[in-house]
């Protein structure tokens, strides 16, 4: 069998969740294993042994077929919290591993709900009573639901009524605007950089009934028309997050409110209230969950 070449980063597991985010998106998509289900190393290029003296948490990318290609160490270590310890503790290896690792994931993606919304994958059995069902096929883009920011967008999206045009920006899957399609939102608009991931959001949209426009953009060519008036949802990085707020801000068009989330608790919170402020936006809702903060952003005065 074929074998693909893999990085293996090794965490400890209280650090799992908030590193497997950041390295996503430098990474691509990641196997999460336990510590005593290593896969077996067909080659070990480097690496660096660390006593077991903590539980740990080994991730495996494939850099390679997301496209990133060879991402060096020092890039993989900038991406992670600036943890001195957290850092200090981190092992990176390459790897070679058996084909047939698309299917892993799976033992991980069960069905979720948060309110209405129902997300399951395709073998599931769908949801009884009123919950709105969406079936959704990941393949190598990032928005399960499982992962605490997902959720957290999904929670403060449910808590106006819907209605009028949406915006999801860094739409992976485009699980946010599927929900917003579902719970009744028109137009649905979405834009993600990565070319991958806007074609299984279009194959997702399209499969679960949700009439969507997405295009390949960056945060800094987010259309004024798309803007004025919308629901914006922004699961995303701390950096993306600043720089769609820069947009917002020259764009100077009237929004009905952004919805952040992807930001870690306390400093990384605070930064884009700061900035949220600079831009005359105010903060007026947050949600959070283990490491990450969600939070509701309007036009300030309103």
């Amino acid at each position: 069998m074929a074998s693909d070449p893999a990085v293996r980063v090794s965490v400890p597991t209280v650090w799992s969740e908030v590193c497997g985010a950041m390295l996503l998106h430098l990474l691509g998509p990641f196997q999460q294993i336990d510590e005593d289900a290593r896969p077996q190393d067909d080659a070990h290029l480097h690496g660096d042994a660390r006593p077991q003296e903590e539980a740990r948490t080994h991730m495996v990318f494939y850099p390679f077929r997301h496209g990133a290609g060879f991402v060096p160490d020092e890039e993989i270590l900038a991406a992670l919290p600036e943890d001195v310890a957290l850092r200090a503790s981190v092992g990176i290896e390459r790897v070679l591993v058996p084909g047939g690792w698309e299917e892993g994931w799976k033992e991980h993606f069960r069905p979720i709900t948060v309110g209405r919304i129902c997300v399951r994958p395709p073998w599931e059995e769908p949801p009884t009573g009123d919950l709105l069902d969406i079936v959704l096929t990941p393949g190598l883009a990032f928005g399960t639901g499982l992962h605490a920011t997902t959720r957290g967008v999904l929670e403060l999206l449910q808590r106006e009524a819907p209605g009028g045009p949406v915006l999801d920006v860094g739409t992976g899957t485009g699980i946010l605007a599927i929900a917003a399609g579902r719970l009744g939102f028109f137009p649905v608009r979405a834009l993600d950089n990565d070319p991958q991931a806007a074609e299984v959001a279009r194959e997702n949209t399209l499969e679960n009934g949700v009439e969507a426009q997405v295009k390949v953009l960056d945060v800094s060519q987010v259309p004024a028309e798309w803007v004025e008036g919308a629901t914006i949802l922004a699961n995303l990085m701390l950096e993306p997050v600043l720089a769609l707020i820069d947009r917002l801000a020259a764009l100077d068009v009237d929004f009905r409110r952004l919805i952040v989330s992807g930001i870690l608790m306390g400093e990384q919170e605070a930064i884009v209230e700061e900035a949220a402020s600079r831009a005359e936006l105010a903060v007026t809702e947050r949600v959070h969950e283990a490491e990450w903060a969600g939070l509701v952003v309007v036009p300030a005065g309103r």
